[in-house]
């Protein structure tokens, strides 16, 4: 078997069909699913269930792929160490970051990273914090900036860059902007605008109420926090949103949600096992020295 058939096999469970591996590898669909034909054919395994309805890994096929994700990640690290043999940092790094932050220590440690290791291939994809952190976990992304409430995913290491509030923000024609605090169980009477399911946010506010033994409704489900927060510039209701000194400057009036549990944090994730490889290394190593630079 030869080494583009892995990673070309791999591509497929990660990308979910034999397109879009081809498109994320830069060759033809063709040639992808020749090359997979001739691996399934080698190890008299059947890897993938091809229907109409799309393509998925075969049951018996998981631990095949999980031990070619392994041994793959292996081979990565000869190159690895013999770049850092002779004082080299290359290979790939893939970052991933909350949909719609523009935390501009985050932006400019990207740039460092990208300036200062031209060998290195850095990507960078935004998501939603709780995807993002499975997908470290899997090997699909090597670092993420993510929010959490308590710990991040089991497997993952993490590093704080903010201690964060979750917060209660208002119009300046709402009612609370004559309060300077509010407890959990107002917000039950509220219209809560909020980001959706996965975010740190929305995962911040569904902990806040679960420890206080409240339901979290949310009438107005948004993508990013810029969206909640115009919502509520405009009276449409009280916008649910984490809270730091890396906040932009707003005419919002901001009300504190009085409970220990209205807490987040803002960080870097990565994997534990297998340690991260040089380049993530580095690439983490310049990510902290920006943000831990003084708000």
């Amino acid at each position: 078997m030869e080494v583009h058939q892995l990673r070309y096999a791999l591509a497929v469970a990660d990308e979910g069909s034999f397109t879009a591996a081809a498109q994320a590898l830069h060759v033809t669909q063709s040639g992808v699913s020749a090359q997979v034909a001739l691996l399934e054919r080698e190890l008299d395994t059947r890897l993938f269930d091809r229907t109409p309805k799309g393509t998925r890994v075969a049951p018996s096929a998981v631990p095949v792929l999980d031990q070619v994700r392994r041994a793959l990640a292996e081979l990565d690290r000869v190159r690895t160490t013999a770049d850092e043999i002779n004082g080299l940092v290359s290979g790939t790094v893939a970052v991933g970051t909350v949909a719609g932050l523009s935390w501009p220590a985050f932006l400019d440690g990207i740039q460092s990273v990208h300036d200062d290791h031209p060998g290195l291939e850095l990507s960078l994809r935004e998501g939603r914090s709780f995807e993002l952190q499975a997908d470290v976990v899997a090997g699909r992304l090597d670092v993420a900036l993510v929010s959490w409430p308590d710990q991040p995913l089991a497997g993952l290491s993490s590093w704080v860059a903010l201690d964060e509030r979750v917060v209660a923000v208002v119009g300046p024609r709402h009612p609370w902007t004559a309060r300077a605090q509010v407890s959990a169980a107002e917000l039950l009477h509220v219209p809560v605008i909020c980001t959706s399911e996965g975010t740190g946010m929305r995962l911040a506010y569904s902990t806040l109420m679960r420890a206080e033994g409240l339901a979290a409704p949310v009438s107005w489900d948004v993508t990013l926090p810029t969206t909640a927060r115009a919502l509520a510039a405009r009276g449409l209701g009280v916008a649910v949103v984490t809270s730091s000194s890396a906040d932009a400057p707003s005419d919002l009036h901001q009300v504190r949600i009085a409970s220990a549990h209205a807490t987040s944090r803002l960080g870097l994730v990565w994997r534990a096992d297998p340690p991260p490889s040089a380049a993530a290394r580095a690439t983490l190593a310049t990510l902290r020295a920006h943000l831990e630079q003084p708000q």
